[in-house]
């Protein structure tokens, strides 16, 4: 017979102090410390712990008090019911997996929560008792809506990038993490036609929320999976002045590198208490760690800045191989994939790309290696989408055959380019109709869609354009134009504003109109932006032509040396004042002429539909925007910097709508690391 177990009094119970009480007696003898102290010592035979209200616990009753109170219900009435409107039912439960899509559930598509496949709900009762309202910054969000973005988010957002638990319900993630509950409502109010206000508002008070959120370090695993779903699917914004995207996607990495993910194991180095080695754990850890790993990289690369790591897994990943298996075979793909882009970005920049001088060898052997690397993975590619993903990693490497000297250029090289990004464009455009790509296009996907429309925009006005066809790109063209605006989620975003720039410029007769009146498309001004270089470069030329702004590169002879100023052709709203401004035409007549250096064609193989020929009697048609100034047509100069597609003119917007940027060069283009740098930032792994 075994003893029972001893029972403390009531005054050391809630010391939690030992207490030496004779229990078997009856009536007892009091404990020593209550006799020292002349306390009353007592023994109750049914006590129980009393738990103390949890800080969740009562959020959760202060919203249902006010909810309550707004609709004029009695308090407590919701205990058992659902909330009007609400569609969650009282028997959802986790069993019953409401937000799982089963079509598009794949091996790798479990959740990333430590103990995913036993875990309960964090508050007994929450998944039986109907979703609760939530607020935010003093916005309410019914329970209806709350059910419909999740469902939104489960069945079409999270089977591309399953980082969660679609086990648990609204309740069960609020309880967890605010910042991931509110980003779920974010992102699966994307397209939630029934009610677009969330969207609005959700989208601009979540930003606060991250921020905050960051500095808890209590529960840190949600808050960077909540920071990289952000960054996947970035928050609508009218200006990249306004986008913190990569300030979240730093954030995300250094946090879990501050808990030891980039190590292999349980991270028991970054831990105060033991951590029991736990294999679950082990594989959490490293699945979490790739996708930060991911989300960095193009994150990074879709701004055109260096990426915060060289190399990834380069000493640690032999420690890693038994993980392999318990990897999900889409999470490795994207991996490698990444991994070949991040190394091919890191050893081209280091090919000194500031100046067109850099050695034109080196670079294109360089994008050859890389490009054949990214081809090998092909094969393996799990998804179509996947596939794309690996085509718009290739686009930005072959977009470093724009640093190459424009009057040499590689033939081979630039053909395949063309190849390549009408073949993407062709497959986005052919994806909206069967997954409707644009609705759940990641970030890095547009962005590299722009970025081929205007690779084919300037082949198609080169003198390679007699060897391409000219209508497929064309088309494949207008296809980017239109899957920008298809992915635009407010009106006056940063989609749409691109797509109305890119038709500005196809449009335009003007763009990469030399000094001496050539059209010189293959040369970039703008050149520390990386492959996005080629993007930023094309926003100059429509800020010059159509937002009536000064050309910050007015005397960056990259290509050709002229000291004569010369006028170009006005803006369009100031057009009918040319007759004002009287130009001398001996301008171009007097203007040097600089030597040509060698190239690989023939004058003639330029196609003549593409170059303007000067008329006379018209000032300024052979002329560029190189060296044009305000000042010339009586424009104030603007002082206000409009960074990274940061306008308001040629859309029909005030100034009044979008905030002046601060003076400074904030958004240009950022100083790239020094040639002989071993190391632009720390190692992965």
């Amino acid at each position: 017979m075994t003893t029972p177990r001893r029972k403390a009094c009531v005054e050391c119970r809630q010391q939690k102090i030992r207490c030496d009480v004779e229990q078997h007696k009856v009536p007892h003898d009091p404990c020593g410390r209550c006799k020292k102290m002349g306390l009353e010592c007592r023994i109750l035979p049914t006590s129980t712990r009393n738990l103390r209200q949890t800080k969740a616990e009562m959020r959760r009753e202060l919203e249902e008090l006010r909810w309550n109170m707004r609709h004029g219900q009695a308090p407590g009435s919701t205990t058992e019911s659902n909330y009007p409107g609400s569609n969650a039912s009282p028997s959802m439960d986790i069993e019953r997996e409401a937000y799982s899509d089963p079509s598009g559930r794949t091996e790798g598509s479990h959740s990333m929560s430590p103990g995913f496949e036993s875990r309960p709900p964090t508050r007994k009762g929450s998944g039986s008792n109907g979703t609760i309202p939530r607020m935010l910054e003093g916005y309410v969000l019914d329970p209806k809506r709350i059910d419909d973005c999740f469902m939104l988010f489960f069945t079409q957002y999270h089977p591309l990038f399953p980082i969660l638990d679609a086990s648990l319900g609204p309740n069960d993630y609020y309880d967890l993490c605010p910042l991931l509950f509110w980003t779920i409502i974010v992102i699966g109010s994307r397209r939630y036609a029934e009610d677009p206000n969330v969207l609005e508002k959700s989208s601009q008070l979540i930003t606060p929320l991250a921020f905050s959120s960051m500095a808890l370090r209590s529960s840190p695993i949600p808050v960077i999976q909540g920071l990289l779903l952000l960054c996947t699917w970035r928050l609508p914004t009218n200006s990249m002045y306004k986008d913190m995207t990569y300030l979240m996607c730093g954030s995300a990495v250094h946090l879990a590198t501050q808990i030891g993910l980039h190590i292999s194991g349980v991270g028991q180095d970054f831990a105060r208490m033991p951590v029991k080695k736990d294999q679950d754990q082990k594989v959490f850890r490293a699945r979490l760690w790739l996708c930060c790993v991911i989300v960095s990289i193009r994150t990074s690369c879709a701004e055109g800045i260096p990426p915060l790591a060289e190399s990834f897994f380069d000493s640690d990943e032999r420690d890693r191989e038994d993980m392999i298996p318990y990897l999900p075979t889409d999470l490795q793909f994207l991996h490698k994939v990444y991994i070949i882009l991040l190394r091919a970005i890191v050893a081209m920049g280091k090919t000194n790309l500031q100046s067109i001088k850099c050695d034109v060898r080196v670079l294109r052997s360089l994008i050859n290696i890389f490009d054949s690397q990214l081809l090998s993975l092909a094969p393996s590619a799990p998804t179509d989408l996947d596939m794309l993903q690996l085509n718009c990693a290739r686009i930005h490497v072959m977009a470093f055959h724009f640093f190459a000297h424009p009057m040499s250029p590689d033939a081979e090289g630039l053909s395949r380019f063309f190849s390549l990004c009408v073949a993407t464009i062709n497959t986005a455009s052919a994806m909206t109709q069967t997954v409707n790509l644009p609705s759940v296009a990641q970030s890095f996907v547009d962005r590299t869609i722009c970025l081929a429309g205007f690779t084919i925009l300037r082949l198609v006005r080169s003198p390679l354009a007699a060897h391409l066809d000219l209508a497929a790109g064309e088309q494949a063209f207008f296809q980017a134009v239109q899957f920008l605006k298809n992915i635009s989620l407010q009106p006056g975003d940063i989609g749409m504003r691109t797509a109305m720039i890119m038709h500005d410029l196809w449009n335009s007769n003007k763009v990469f109109r030399r000094k001496d009146g050539r059209i010189e498309s293959l040369g970039l001004r703008l050149r520390t932006r990386l492959s996005m270089s080629v993007s930023y470069d094309m926003f100059w030329y429509w800020r010059e032509e159509f937002g009536n702004m000064q050309n910050p590169y007015n005397g960056d002879d990259h290509i050709h040396t002229s000291n004569d100023m010369t006028q170009p052709g006005s803006p369009p709203y100031i057009r009918n004042q040319d007759q004002k401004f009287p130009v001398s035409n001996t301008a171009s007549a007097t203007m040097p002429t600089a030597q040509q250096p060698l190239t690989k064609f023939d004058p003639s193989l330029i196609n003549p539909q593409l170059q303007v020929e000067p008329q006379p009697g018209q000032p300024g048609t052979n002329m560029s925007f190189d060296t044009w100034d305000g000042s010339d047509y009586n424009v104030p100069p603007m002082l206000d910097q409009f960074p990274d597609y940061d306008w308001a003119a040629g859309f029909e917007f005030t100034n009044s709508e979008f905030p002046n940027a601060p003076l400074g060069p904030i958004g240009g283009p950022g100083p790239m690391m020094p040639q002989q740098v071993g190391n632009m930032g720390y190692t992965f792994g």
